[in-house]
C-alpha cells in the first residue's frame, strides 16, 4: 500500500514537473505577431533578415536538440539538463526585450542564447516523461500531455504577445519571462535522477544500447527509411515555415488588423493544434499509406487559401485547416519507422528526425530571400509551396507502404 502512494506522489510530481518544462519547450514562433513592427522599425533591413528573430532558434536547434539526446542521463543528469535548457529559454528570450529597440543585432544574440535552450528542450520534452512518469501505464499518456502542455502555452502567448507588442514591439519578448517560473518549479520539484552507469569496456546498457558507443557507432544501424522520413520532414517544412513568416505582413499589409489581430489569428492556429492531435490516430489507421499525402494535401490547401485571403474570417478558416493538417506531418513521419527500429533507438532515430524539421525550418530564409531577389515577395511561398507539398505527398506513398 505504501509503495503505491510513494509511485503515485512521484507520478504526481513528474507530470506537474513535465508540463511545466514543456510550457517552456516552444516558442520560436512565439513573437510571430512582432515581425511586421520589427521590419517597421529597422526598415532598411531586407524583410527576409528580419526572418532571423524566427529562424536562429530553428539553427540552433538542428545543433542542440542532438547534443541533449547524447548528453542528458549519460553526461549530464536531466534536472541539470532542464535548468539550463530552460534558463537560456527563458534570458536570451527577454534578452532583445531589453537590449533590442536600438539595435537588430542584439535582437539577433539573444535569439541565440534562446535558440539554445530551445534546441535542448525540443531534444528532451517529450522523452523526459520515461524518467519523470514513475507509473509505467501513464507514460504513453504523459507523452501526448508534454504536446498539449507546448500547444497551449503556444495558444496563450500569442494572445499575450500581440498585447505587448501593440504597447511596444521590443515588449512583445517579455513572454518569455514566464519560464522563469518553469525554472523554479523544476528546480524545486524535479527528482535528482542518478546518471546511467558507464561501462569501462563499452559494456550492455538498459535495453540493450552500448553505454560506451559513439555517436557514429549508434547512428549506423539505423535503416534508410529513417534517414528517407528525415529528409521529408525538412522538405515539408522547409516548405510550411514561410507560413510563419508571412502571416503578419498578410494580416497588417492587406488592412484586416494589427498585430493584436495577428495574435488572435494565431490563436485558431494553435487551437486546432490541439485537435489535430486528438485527430491523427484516427486518421492515420483510416489512411494508412496515404496518411502523409492527405495531410500535405490540406497544408498545401492552407497556403494558398492564405495567398488568396481575402478577410481576416478568411484568414483564420484557413488557418483552422493548417492547424489540424500540419500538426500530423511528424507523428506521420516517425509513424513509418518506429516498427522498424530497435526500441533503444528509436529517441535517436526521432532526433534526426526533429533535426530534420529544424533544417528545413531555417531554410525558410534564404527561401523567401531567393524570391527577393527576382522581385518576388514573402508572400510569393504561399503559392509556390503547395506545389511542393503535393508533390512530396505523392512521393510519401510510396515509402510509407
Amino acid at each position: 500500500m505504501g509503495s503505491n502512494q510513494s509511485t503515485k506522489t512521484r507520478t504526481m510530481i513528474g507530470v506537474i514537473v513535465l508540463l511545466a518544462a514543456n510550457s517552456s519547450a516552444g516558442g520560436a514562433e512565439w513573437c510571430t505577431s512582432a515581425l511586421a513592427d520589427i521590419a517597421a522599425r529597422f526598415p532598411d533591413v531586407p524583410y527576409s533578415i528580419i526572418t532571423l528573430v524566427n529562424n536562429i532558434p530553428n539553427l540552433c536547434a538542428v545543433v542542440f536538440t542532438v547534443i541533449a539526446g547524447i548528453l542528458v542521463n549519460r553526461r549530464v543528469t536531466l534536472k541539470h539538463m532542464l535548468l539550463f535548457g530552460i534558463g537560456c529559454h527563458c534570458i536570451g528570450g527577454v534578452l532583445p526585450a531589453i537590449f533590442g529597440n536600438t539595435s537588430i543585432a542584439m535582437v539577433f544574440i539573444g535569439r541565440c542564447a534562446f535558440g539554445v535552450g530551445y534546441g535542448l528542450m525540443q531534444g528532451i520534452g517529450v522523452s523526459m516523461g520515461f524518467k519523470l512518469v514513475a507509473d509505467e501505464g501513464l507514460r504513453q499518456h504523459a507523452m501526448g500531455w508534454a504536446v498539449t502542455a507546448q500547444y497551449a502555452m503556444n495558444m496563450i502567448a500569442q494572445v499575450v504577445v500581440g498585447h505587448l507588442c501593440a504597447i511596444q514591439w521590443n515588449y512583445s519578448f517579455y513572454i518569455y519571462a514566464w519560464s522563469a517560473v518553469s525554472f523554479l518549479i523544476v528546480l524545486i520539484l524535479c527528482p535528482d535522477f542518478p546518471l546511467e552507469q558507464k561501462s569501462a569496456s563499452a559494456g550492455i546498457g538498459k535495453g540493450g544500447a552500448k553505454t560506451g558507443e559513439s555517436l557514429f557507432q549508434r547512428i549506423q544501424p539505423l535503416p534508410p527509411v529513417v534517414w528517407v522520413s528525415a529528409a521529408v520532414a525538412a522538405v515539408y517544412m522547409f516548405s510550411y515555415y514561410p507560413m510563419f513568416l508571412v502571416i503578419a505582413p498578410i494580416i497588417t499589409g492587406r488592412g484586416f488588423g494589427d498585430s493584436v489581430s495577428v495574435g488572435y489569428a494565431m490563436v485558431f492556429y494553435s487551437a486546432a493544434t490541439i485537435f489535430g492531435g486528438i485527430v491523427f490516430g484516427f486518421a492515420a489507421k483510416l489512411c494508412r499509406q496515404w496518411t502523409l499525402f492527405v495531410f500535405m494535401a490540406g497544408v498545401a490547401a492552407s497556403l494558398a487559401g492564405l495567398y488568396f485571403a481575402g478577410s481576416f474570417e478568411m484568414v483564420c478558416a484557413v488557418l483552422v485547416l493548417s492547424g489540424i493538417t500540419s500538426t500530423g506531418i511528424i507523428p506521420g513521419c516517425i509513424n513509418v519507422f518506429y516498427k522498424r527500429v530497435e526500441e533503444n533507438q528509436s529517441f535517436l532515430a526521432t532526433g534526426i528526425v526533429e533535426a530534420g524539421v529544424n533544417v528545413g525550418a531555417f531554410l525558410g530564409t534564404p527561401y523567401i530571400a531567393l524570391l527577393e531577389v527576382f522581385g518576388a515577395d514573402a508572400v510569393t511561398t504561399m503559392l509556390i509551396s503547395p506545389v511542393i507539398l503535393v508533390a512530396l505527398g505523392l512521393l510519401s506513398v510510396k515509402f510509407s507502404r
